[in-house]
């Protein structure tokens, strides 16, 4: 089908336009982006997380005026144009019509849309100077097979919803110092029960409306997993996507959503394999050296963000101490490489472990507060049976706002509130 000239002008003047329109709030993730070297920077997260965002800052940052392409495949009209070619396409039209002798970067929004995309990407970095920049919301882009099908360097950048320290930032409350957390305790502890309510969609938080995110999680299962897959069943998709949302931080099985969704066995775990790819819900294993222990283990999920969860959940599911579980699993899977959960060997549960370049890093227990004393039993002994097995000697209990330290033995554990472990761990 023959490309309409005119048309593909308007669509880049639309999003070469669009570039210069708002007012950018800053995001972390812009200092992870390495700006000189050859390599592709892909940025990869749920949708509505910031990622359109995050282009166009580093698009302000390096101060771009004529030499830059942008341009965003969820655009309509790459519905039905949506062939790897129309990526030369559109470079071409560049060239031709706009400042096409000095394009130097192409930035490339939602690059999945765009079927075969990874060998346009790849023959424009072996075969020019351009600067590559993508993003994606799909968990695909993360695999091994990426590195494969671009045959080469690329550097991944994650982009979730705000974190705590950003959330701040939209709320124009400045921390820096332990003296801050000291002096801005009262205003940070309601700033992190808003954070544990609104969760950190930008633009949630920006317009404090929570109604915004039933609209998100609908397009989560319709643009995401229904369109993208082939999704027939839709009701059992959502019913299933509920549940898993209403029932964060347990141990879910595959043939109990069999049963409960009326589903094949290779439905769910096509679904639940879906969700996770569209970072809806996350899945956390339990940790075992033993591969065959850890796989027989049951799985626990969490959510993308706790005011999402809190939306479209069942009414029994919104329990805060669950609620501040999940917040505590997004900040770690931020921070490290891997998350796991951990039993003991006398079955003591510990909610995370935290791994980074393939070790242990954090043990983290969470609980709302402590103040019942065998719940405070409980998470002492688990902690201190999993800090005897894996030779640990640190670990936290992260409360809602008790905060206290523990010596046993030769171990320490630390007793601190969410909002300030989030704040000193950064």
């Amino acid at each position: 089908m023959k490309i309409d000239n005119e048309q593909l002008i308007r669509i880049i003047d639309f999003w070469h336009t669009s570039v210069e329109k708002p007012e950018l709030f800053s995001r972390e993730a812009i200092h992870e982006v390495d700006y000189s070297g050859r390599e592709i920077i892909d940025v990869v997260g749920p949708r509505r997380s910031g990622k359109s965002s995050l282009l166009k800052l580093i698009i302000h940052r390096l101060g771009l005026r004529n030499n830059f392409l942008y341009i965003n495949f969820e655009d309509p009209f790459f519905i039905n144009n949506n062939q790897s070619s129309i990526i030369e396409n559109l470079i071409e039209i560049y060239k031709n019509y706009f400042n096409g002798e000095e394009l130097q970067y192409l930035f490339f929004d939602e690059i999945q849309e765009i079927e075969g995309w990874e060998k346009a990407i790849r023959k424009l970095r072996d075969g020019t100077e351009y600067k590559i920049f993508v993003t994606g919301s799909s968990s695909t882009l993360l695999s091994r097979e990426l590195s494969s099908r671009i045959t080469g360097r690329h550097t991944t950048v994650k982009m979730f919803p705000l974190n705590f320290r950003e959330f701040l930032f939209f709320r124009k409350i400045e921390v820096d110092s332990a003296k801050d957390i000291a002096l801005k305790r009262n205003a940070l502890q309601k700033a992190f029960d808003e954070y544990l309510e609104l969760g950190g969609f930008p633009e949630v938080v920006v317009r404090k409306n929570k109604e915004l995110l039933k609209e998100y999680f609908y397009d989560f299962l319709q643009k995401d997993v229904v369109l993208r897959h082939n999704i027939r069943d839709k009701d059992a998709l959502e019913k299933m996507a509920v549940f898993l949302m209403s029932n964060i931080g347990k141990p879910i099985s595959n043939a109990s959503m069999q049963k409960a969704f009326s589903l094949s066995y290779e439905s769910v775990d096509n679904y639940l394999s879906y969700l996770k790819e569209a970072f809806l819900v996350f899945e956390v294993m339990q940790f075992s050296f033993s591969l065959k222990k850890q796989s027989k283990a049951l799985p626990k999920i969490y959510g993308v963000d706790t005011g999402m969860i809190r939306e479209v959940s069942f009414a029994f599911s919104k329990d805060s101490g669950r609620i501040l579980e999940n917040v505590v699993f997004l900040h770690l899977v931020r921070e490290f490489d891997a998350v796991f959960y951990y039993r003991t060997k006398n079955n003591a549960e510990v909610d995370f472990l935290a791994r980074k370049k393939e070790k242990n890093e954090a043990l983290i227990q969470v609980s709302w507060d402590i103040a019942d004393e065998r719940t405070y039993k409980r998470e002492i002994r688990a902690l201190t049976e999993a800090m005897d097995e894996l030779e640990m000697k640190t670990a936290y209990i992260v409360t809602h706002n008790d905060e206290n330290e523990v010596l046993v033995e030769d171990k320490t554990i630390h007793i601190i509130p969410a909002w300030k472990w989030m704040l000193e761990k950064k």
